[in-house]
């Protein structure tokens, strides 16, 4: 079970990352579009990212080597949801940073996003 999630993970992380290199000005309109919604934008995102963590951490409980970081990954997608679903507010107030002219910022996000998956990928080829 933990490779056939790996393999999700490597194939998720890998179109996500790229859509941020490629598309960054479009994420940072999402995420400005989301938090003009309040509370509601924020449940989208906490949202978007539960099913994965759940799925990782519920699936994935690999504690040694790379694919650990996945793992760790899982456990901080969880955190994050329930630190968005319990405290919108203060998500919305940390939110503010993002803008158009900081769309860089997805860039980089998802550079690391693909290296990731690169690396997940390795891991895999590896065993």
């Amino acid at each position: 079970m933990e490779l056939s999630i790996q393999k999700i993970a490597v194939i998720s992380f890998f179109v996500i990352g790229m859509s941020h290199i490629v598309q960054a000005r479009a994420w940072a309109e999402f995420f400005i579009m989301l938090r003009r919604q309040g509370a509601a934008g924020v449940f989208i995102v906490a949202l978007l990212h539960l099913p994965m963590g759940a799925l990782i951490v519920s699936f994935h409980n690999v504690w040694a080597g790379i694919p650990m970081l996945l793992t760790i990954i899982g456990w901080g997608y969880v955190l994050k949801s329930f630190v968005y679903f319990t405290f919108p507010k203060h998500v919305l107030r940390m939110s503010s940073r993002v803008s158009i002219e900081r769309s860089w910022e997805f860039v980089v996000a998802g550079v690391v996003s693909v290296m990731f998956s690169g690396l997940l990928m390795f891991s895999l080829l590896d065993m």
